[in-house]
Order: structure tokens, then sequence, then C-alpha cells
């Protein structure tokens, strides 16, 4: 931030330069002309390269311009190029050059100011417009109740995937239907939001998509199965808790793997469709256990 800082201001530094060099060169450019050809009434050149100056360069060129353009006046108009003694038809010349400084500055450096300000305002605007749209961007791939990323986020991120090694998580609730019905969907949000926080701590926001109403995906890119299989062993120590008449229990998940490389006929959708088919059959396992 510091370096940042010292960075902008010598940059602002150089472009203040750059104008002064520019307003002496441009000025020393009329002065000289009104010297060598013995312009009579160099005042409207000199208060012309002023005010072109000033609308170009702001007050450091306003100032530098009206500085120079007076001490020329001074010098032109003295006799015997005193500066300090004038005959009284010159003196009002001096009092002209002056009376345009003076305008100059109150109204044409004022002008430039306001010009600046309100550049610096529309940037300003611009900057927090974009800023908007970013939000805006990532609140349209983001599923509002459980805070992972949407199917929208999905199909954005579908062919960055494409010559690696995948890994997808397809992850299912089960019961909800019936948690919604007996408990409400109040508490069936609450479920699916936690569900959601778990999932995020545990893999990484990035890769997590709410692919239905229960139901989540996790892509992961280059990292073992084994290692997927672990990193969900630890979510379901974070499980959230279901109030039920009967007391307190669990969320319980079903779980299906598919891990390959994308490439050539192997596309994303067919690790989905092999997930999803490992998912149910893990779901109906269990199924089959209890009964």
């Amino acid at each position: 931030m510091r370096t940042t800082g010292k960075s902008t201001l010598l940059q602002l530094q150089i472009k203040l330069h750059k104008r002064v060099i520019l307003s002496v060169a441009l000025m020393a450019v009329l002065t000289t002309f009104c010297s060598v050809f013995q312009i009579p009434n160099p005042n409207m050149i000199l208060v012309t390269g002023l005010v072109t100056c000033s609308a170009l360069f702001g007050f450091g060129g306003g100032i530098v311009s009206a500085i120079i353009a007076l001490v020329y006046s001074l010098y032109f108009f003295s006799i015997d190029h005193s500066f300090v003694e004038f005959t009284d038809l010159n003196l009002q010349k001096i009092y002209v050059v002056v009376f345009g400084i003076v305008v100059n500055m109150v109204l044409v450096c004022s002008l430039k100011h306001a010009e600046l300000r309100a550049f610096r305002e529309i940037k300003e605007l611009t900057t927090m417009l974009h800023q908007e749209n970013q939000q805006l961007q990532s609140l349209s791939f983001s599923d509002a109740l459980t805070g992972v990323q949407n199917r929208m986020a999905l199909r954005r991120d579908y062919d960055t995937f494409n010559g690696r090694e995948v890994t997808v998580i397809m992850i299912d609730l089960d019961r909800f239907k019936i948690i919604n019905d007996t408990l409400g969907h109040k508490e069936g949000d609450r479920i699916l939001k936690e569900t959601g926080a778990m999932l995020a701590k545990t893999f990484g926001r990035d890769q997590c998509y709410r692919y239905g109403g229960d139901e989540f995906i996790i892509i992961m890119a280059e990292i073992p199965e084994s290692r997927c299989r672990e990193l969900v062993a630890e979510m379901m120590t974070g499980r959230p808790e279901i109030k039920t008449r009967d007391g307190e229990v669990y969320a319980e998940y079903s779980v299906g793997y598919a891990h390959e490389r994308i490439a050539g006929d192997r596309s994303l959708r067919d690790l989905f469709a092999d997930a999803d088919k490992n998912m149910y059959e893990n779901k109906r396992s269990k199924k089959s256990r209890k009964e």
C-alpha cells in the first residue's frame, strides 16, 4: 500500500512537471514571437497563451503562464526595461495584463478544476458500477439459500475441466421430502443451508455446486479419488442436526464417486451420470441394510 502510494505521488509529480514545462515552452514561443516581430501591444497574445495553458494544463500551467506573462509585460512596457518605471499609457497596459490574469485564474482555471472534478466523479461512479456489476454477477452464480455455486456457475466452469483428471462427488440428502413434510420447509431450508456451509468448509466454495433441490455436486481436479473420499469422511463429522419428535439425529447423505480424465469421448456429463448412478446404489444399499 505504501509503495503504491509513493508510485502514484511520483506519477502526479511527473505529470505536473510535464505540464509546467509545456506551459513554459508555449509562453516562451509567444514572448519570442512578440519580441522578434516587435509587437507593439502583446497583451492579447500573452493572455491568449495564458488562457490556452490554463485550459490545457489546469492551475499548474495557468500559474506558470501568468508569471511569465506578467514578467514579460513588466519588461516590455517599462521604461528602459527597468521593470519598475512606466509611462501612464503603458501602466494601463500592465493593468490590462493583470486584469486578464485575474479573470483567467478565476474563470478558466475554475472551469478546468470543475471539469477535472467531474471526470473524477465519473471515474468513481464507473468504478462503483463495475463493482456492483461484479457483485451481481457473483450473485447470479451463487445459490441464495446454501451459499455454494449454482447450475449457472457449473455451466460457466464446464469447459475448464477438459483434459484434466477429475473426481466428481454426488451428494444427496436422505429422506429430505420426509423432513419437509414432517418438520416443515423452514427446517428443511436450515438443513440445506448448513449442508452448503459444511461442503464449502470441507471442499472450498469454488468446488461445490447445488445441482438440484437436495443434491450437491463437488468437482475436484487433479486430486486422487482416495483423497476425496477422505474429505467426505471429514465432512460427515460436521453434519447438521435434525430435531425430530423423538430427539435429535444427524442428517444423513448418500454419496457417489466418479473419477476419470476428461478427454475424447468422455465428458464431464458422463462422470455426472456415473457419480449419480453410484450415489443411488449407495442409497439403495443403505435402505436394504435397514430393512
